[in-house]
């Protein structure tokens, strides 16, 4: 496989990440629902929620940069 450079390569990470993001969507969308069938309470859910949305958006910064 040829070596990407330029546009081409930017549209390759691009699409890489976007796919990559899409998959840590899913991912946290199970474990929001995994916790919503713990019944561990409005407030813990609520707590729990905030700190995996603090983590999913830390986690696709980084990725893109």
């Amino acid at each position: 496989m040829e070596r990407l450079y330029g546009e081409d390569k930017k549209k390759a990470l691009s699409i890489f990440y976007d796919n990559f993001c899409e998959e840590i969507d899913q991912l946290f969308f199970k474990k929001f629902q995994e916790l919503s069938d713990l019944n561990v309470g409005e407030g813990e859910t609520t707590r729990i929620v905030g700190r995996l949305l603090n983590a999913k958006t830390n986690v696709i910064d980084q990725i893109r940069g």
